[in-house]
C-alpha cells in the first residue's frame, strides 16, 4: 500500500467561523469508512444540537468520496467542504461543519466562503500524519550510544516508538519498509558494529 496523508486517530481539528451572527463550527477527523464518517456526523449533532445544518464530506483512501449540502443551497455547502478536504491532501478523513443560523441570510457567496473557511481551519488545526507500511526494528545499544543514536534516527527516516532500559538500551524504531535495511546498515556503521538490529514485522503505522 502506498503511503498517504490523513488526520491522526487522536488528532481531531476544530474551528469556529462567524459571519453576521451565524456560527460555523468545523470538525475534521480520521475516518476509514463511510459508516465511521456518518457516526461522527451524528456525534456532532449531539454535541451541537442547536445547529440548523450539519454539512458533511469525506474522502477515503480507496478514492471514494461524498458530500451533503444538508438542505443548504446546492453547491454552497457540501462541495466547498469537499474541496477543502481535497486541498488538504488528506484521505480517510471526514469533515463536518455545523451551522447555527444568526438570523441574516448570507447569500450563496457568503455561504461558500463560510463553509470553506470553517472546513479549511478545522483541517489546519488537525494533526495530519503520514500512514505508511512500516517495519519494526529493535536496536540494542550500550548506554554510551543511546543519546547520540537517538538524535540521528530521524535523519534515516525512522521514528522511536519505545525504549527499554536494562543491561543495554533497546530502542524500538518504525521505518518505511523500503528503508529498513538501509537504516540497519547506517546504524551499524554509526555504532562501529556495536549496535544489534533485529527486523520485526511490517504493519501500517502513523508517522508524524
Amino acid at each position: 500500500m502506498k503511503a498517504y496523508w490523513t488526520v491522526a486517530p487522536d488528532g481531531m481539528g476544530e474551528s469556529l467561523y462567524e459571519d453576521r451572527k451565524s456560527q460555523f463550527f468545523g470538525f475534521a477527523v480520521h475516518a476509514e469508512s463511510a459508516d465511521e464518517a456518518i457516526e461522527f456526523r451524528h456525534s456532532v449533532i449531539e454535541r451541537i444540537p442547536s445547529a440548523s445544518h450539519y454539512v458533511s464530506a469525506w474522502i477515503l483512501v480507496d478514492g471514494s468520496e461524498f458530500y451533503s449540502d444538508a438542505k443548504e443551497p446546492h453547491g454552497c455547502a457540501g462541495m466547498p467542504v469537499l474541496n477543502a478536504l481535497k486541498g488538504s491532501g488528506a484521505v480517510d478523513t471526514a469533515c463536518v461543519v455545523a451551522r447555527i443560523f444568526g438570523g441574516t441570510l448570507l447569500g450563496k457567496g457568503g455561504l461558500m466562503r463560510a463553509y470553506t473557511k470553517a472546513a479549511t481551519d478545522a483541517l489546519a488545526a488537525a494533526h495530519i500524519v503520514r500512514r505508511v507500511l512500516c517495519q519494526l526494528v529493535d536496536v540494542v545499544v550500550p548506554y554510551s550510544l543511546y543519546e547520540p543514536l537517538s538524535k540521528r534516527v530521524s535523519d534515516w527516516g525512522a521514528q522511536v516508538d519505545g525504549t527499554n532500559f536494562a543491561e543495554n538500551v533497546t530502542m524500538r524504531l518504525s521505518v518505511p519498509c523500503e528503508l529498513a535495511q538501509t537504516l540497519c546498515d547506517s546504524i551499524r556503521e554509526f555504532s562501529n558494529a556495536r549496535a544489534l538490529c533485529t527486523l520485526g514485522p511490517c504493519d501500517l503505522r502513523y508517522l508524524s
